[in-house]
C-alpha cells in the first residue's frame, strides 16, 4: 500500500500521475505551465482525465541553470497550496 497524506493506494490498483512543470525552460512544454493559470488548467485537465497524483516540479530535470531552494519554493509552495484547495 502507498500512503500519501490522506490518500492510500493499494498495490494492485493502477494509479495515474500527472506532471506539471513550473519551470520557464521545461523541455516538455517549453514553459507553458510556468504561470499559475495555465498550470491550474493543466491540473484540472489531468484530474478530469483520471490523475490521482499530481507531481508539481519547480526545477528542470535536465541540464540548465542552477535553481536555488528559495526559487524552487517560490515556484511551487503557493501553487501546491492552491491545487490542494481546489482539488482536495
Amino acid at each position: 500500500m502507498l500512503r500519501l497524506g490522506r490518500r492510500a493506494f493499494e498495490a494492485h490498483e493502477p494509479v495515474i500521475m500527472a506532471i506539471v512543470n513550473r519551470t520557464p525552460d521545461s523541455f516538455y512544454d517549453q514553459g507553458a505551465t510556468f504561470r499559475d493559470e495555465p498550470a491550474l488548467a493543466r491540473v484540472e485537465q489531468a484530474v478530469s482525465e483520471g490523475a490521482a497524483i499530481i507531481d508539481i516540479g519547480g526545477v528542470k530535470a535536465g541540464p540548465g541553470d542552477e535553481v536555488s531552494a528559495e526559487e524552487e519554493a517560490r515556484r511551487t509552495v503557493g501553487f501546491v497550496a492552491e491545487v490542494r484547495r481546489r482539488f482536495p
